[in-house]
């Protein structure tokens, strides 16, 4: 295996000189004679090689259930040998062909010899019974299997043919439960509930052993810890199309907890409070044994990224219960036992990964300390120092790539109260950062802040909710010097006007330093509800998400900001998967006031809250920031060089984005090498629509001036292609797109009016991580 690279090299070197010499040679009068394809195995094919395994006679069943039953497999083929193999197959029959040429392509075939199976009668003798067995146990209990191997002239391959006589299905007269007679009648209606197979179903010996698996979940679940049945019996009619089917239970004796023993090793590092373990427990002193609780309570104390081993589990009977008493045959004593694990880490890094609210893909650097014991209750508590370039996309969209330098610290509580089935965990932040927006216009921001996660069960609509309080101080630096370049620019008065519009939320919050001689710029409190309902948060293929938000801010300027944000997943097959969004938000000003000269005006929002659009995670054919509704958003008056630079600084106060992908991944190929069998089918591609702008720019000439209607007129339509890779934090994505419809453009809005509508200037390129939603 290890010489295919060199031959597969060779091959195609052997290839062009077939193309550019040997070739021309073949073109005779017997060219006819010579491309026909044989029908006869050659020197390169073995006749009881087994290129190819085919079915018929399979409705109830399909082939590719079978295909797991059976031992015999088809050769995989390389594409390396494919193509030996093509050229040997029709070189040989040229007398031209150089011996050189003829003696690589054998040493090819001979060096991937492992590739190739082989056709074994015993073997399909065996695969036969497997098959008439597998149908038995799905009902087809006259089910008849014959097999023949031989060369098949229209597929030119070596084929084994299974042809089945499936027969009529059998149908479950009846079935007889034994020992569950004497239950308590709420555990029998809970039994009852998760049967899925009754009288009159098809006969499946899976579905049976699937639902018996379930009753015995079931009775695990309250009390019966020992619970479990003996082999069901099937008793088959005299013309196998009927079947009764008896099994019995073994109930044991019903236990509630007596008490719970805690042991840790805690291996050379600080303990973990007892308290803290115990909240993270869903059962209690006194309930009845419940094996999906205890499993629950396992996955949150490994939740706590604290514990190296977690094992839940009973022990002797000779321990004594929360009253002293020994435990009787009522009850169970239930052992807790944790490992410590390092608690600490210190390290730097290469820093690439998708912000949390934008989707924008970051790169940067960072030095981090962290230790997840801090107070011996699994606190975590953590210092980090980054250098971080932001949406770089912008590279790809000629566009200046925005910096920030960060110093933050982290103390986090994972758990501080449960109150019924809700979990309370806590978190205080406190940050510096200095973000360079426009050279030489940096904004300078410090900040203290807490946020209360609260968790409930993850089968509920609303399954968390987040409430927030933050105080922040915002520092304008190089203000007027980038004031007095930006009015430099504007030639006429009524340009310098428009400049100190769109500056104006920056002068308020100058002003609000100068004047109000308040330390803290901002205080601001929300609340954040959401429902995760995906299969998986990182890369999912089912279910949905949601997330509401809002917040209310005091300060230099005072608003109320809301979000709503949608996604659905729909699979089509195994492969394929249909994913929407729908994405709207606002901020409403509550000191902004028209007056008929501009003045008493606030529209400061600080910049993080404002709403952008465009780019890798938003409207894919326009680049990031960079879009705006045309009647609402555009400053008509600015150049394109300077529209660019004041979207860095200026946001909107409304949004609406609509998106639908069919995202595709690729299946795991056969007869490939495995590595890059792996590569294909961590791969996928996606076809995307987006819809939306954003509006009611943050000036004071154009917030407000949104109509209804410029959520149709106003929106942009675009569509594009991605390429997808699999990596263990999500998806790396490249997406290509371009506007079919564009109400910022002056002709050409539809992409059937332009001129050269596919060359490069029409399409945008994007980069992230994870998917776009």
């Amino acid at each position: 295996m290890s010489q295919a690279p060199r031959s597969l090299s060779q091959v195609l070197l052997y290839s062009v000189l077939l193309i550019l010499s040997v070739y021309p040679i073949c073109l005779s009068a017997q060219i006819n004679e010579q491309l026909a394809p044989t029908s006869v195995p050659g020197p390169a094919r073995n006749s009881l090689e087994l290129e190819a395994i085919t079915w018929s006679g399979c409705s109830g069943i399909q082939p590719q259930q079978l295909l797991g039953v059976i031992q015999s497999r088809e050769s995989e083929l390389s594409l390396t040998r494919q193509l030996a193999l093509y050229y040997y197959e029709n070189l040989k029959r040229n007398p031209a062909t150089p011996p050189q040429m003829m003696r690589t392509l054998t040493g090819v075939q001979h060096d991937l010899r492992e590739e190739l199976r082989y056709f074994n009668p015993h073997v399909a003798e065996d695969d036969s019974a497997a098959i008439v067995r597998f149908y038995d146990v799905n009902g087809y209990h006259q089910a008849t299997v014959t097999w023949n191997f031989g060369y098949v002239r229209s597929t030119d391959k070596n084929t084994l043919s299974f042809t089945v006589q499936e027969g009529p299905r059998a149908i479950i007269d009846s079935i007889l439960i034994v020992g569950l007679d004497s239950l308590p009648v709420d555990v029998q209606q809970q039994i009852q509930s998760v049967r899925t197979v009754k009288s009159n179903s098809p006969f499946s010996e899976a579905d049976l052993e699937a639902d018996f698996r379930s009753m015995v979940k079931t009775l695990q679940n309250n009390g019966y810890y020992l619970a479990g049945y003996e082999r069901p019996t099937v008793i088959m009619s005299a013309d196998k199309l009927h079947d009764s089917v008896a099994v019995i239970f073994r109930t044991g004796p019903r236990k509630r907890i007596g008490t719970i023993v805690f042991e840790e090793n805690t291996a050379g590092y600080g303990a973990i409070t007892e308290s803290m373990k115990q909240r993270q427990l869903e059962f209690s002193v006194g309930e009845w044994y419940n094996a999906d609780l205890i499993e629950k309570s396992r996955t949150n104390l490994i939740n706590l990224s604290v514990f190296e081993t977690v094992i839940i589990d009973t022990v002797a009977s000779e321990v004594l219960d929360s009253t002293f008493n020994p435990i009787t045959d009522s009850n169970l004593a239930i052992r807790v036992f944790t490992k410590c694990s390092k608690p600490y880490d210190v390290g730097a890094n290469l820093l690439l990964y998708q912000t949390a609210i934008d989707n924008y893909l970051n790169f940067g650097v960072g030095l981090t300390a962290l230790h997840r014991n801090a107070f011996g209750g699994a606190q975590t508590a953590s210092v980090t120092a980054q250098y971080v370039l932001q949406d770089i996309s912008r590279v790809f969209q000629n566009q200046p790539l925005l910096s920030e330098a960060l110093l933050s610290g982290v103390l986090g509580w994972p758990s501080i109260f449960r109150l019924w089935d809700w979990r309370a965990g806590l978190q205080l932040n406190t940050y510096y950062s200095l973000r360079l927006l426009v050279s030489p216009f940096r904004l300078e921001s410090f900040g203290v802040g807490g946020r209360l996660p609260v968790n409930l069960p993850a089968t509920r609509v609303v399954n968390g909710f987040d409430v927030t309080a933050s105080v922040e101080r915002q520092l304008p630096r190089n203000f007027e010097q980038a004031l007095d370049s930006a009015l430099a620019d504007a030639p006429t008065k009524e340009d310098s006007s428009y400049v100190l519009s769109t500056y104006n939320q920056f002068l308020v919050l100058d002003n609000y330093l100068n004047g109000a001689k308040r330390f803290f710029t901002g205080i601001y409190a929300g609340l954040n509800i959401r429902g995760e309902h995906r299969d998986n948060p990182v890369d999912p293929r089912k279910g949905n998400f949601y997330n509401l938000s809002a917040e209310v801010g005091f300060g230099a300027g005072r608003f109320v900001r809301s979000q709503f944000f949608y996604t659905q997943l729909i699979p089509s097959s195994e492969h394929l998967t249909f994913a929407t969004k729908v994405k709207i938000g606002h901020i409403q000003l509550l000191d902004f006031t028209r007056g008929s000269n501009g003045a008493d005006t606030n529209t400061y929002v600080p910049l993080d809250r404002q709403f952008f659009a465009g780019g890798a995670a938003s409207i894919r054919s326009y680049p990031s920031r960079l879009l705006h509704d045309p009647r609402s958003g555009v400053i008509t008056s600015l150049n394109p060089s300077q529209s660019e630079i004041l979207a860095n600084v200026v946001g909107s106060a409304s949004l609406l984005e609509l998106s639908f992908e069919s995202r595709y991944r690729f299946p795991k190929p056969t007869g490939m090498d495995e590595f890059w069998a792996s590569i294909i089918a961590r791969s996928g591609i996606t076809v995307f629509a987006d819809y939306g702008n954003a509006f009611n720019r943050m000036t004071k000439d154009l917030y407000g001036a949104m109509r209804f209607s410029d959520l149709i007129e106003g929106s942009v339509l675009a569509a594009g292609v991605g390429y997808r890779f699999e990596t263990p934090v999500g998806p790396f994505r490249v997406d290509f797109a371009t506007s079919v419809y564009d109400p910022l453009r002056s002709e050409g809005q539809w992409i059937t009016n332009r001129k050269l509508p596919f060359s490069t200037s029409n399409w945008y390129l994007s980069l992230g991580l994870g998917h776009a939603f």
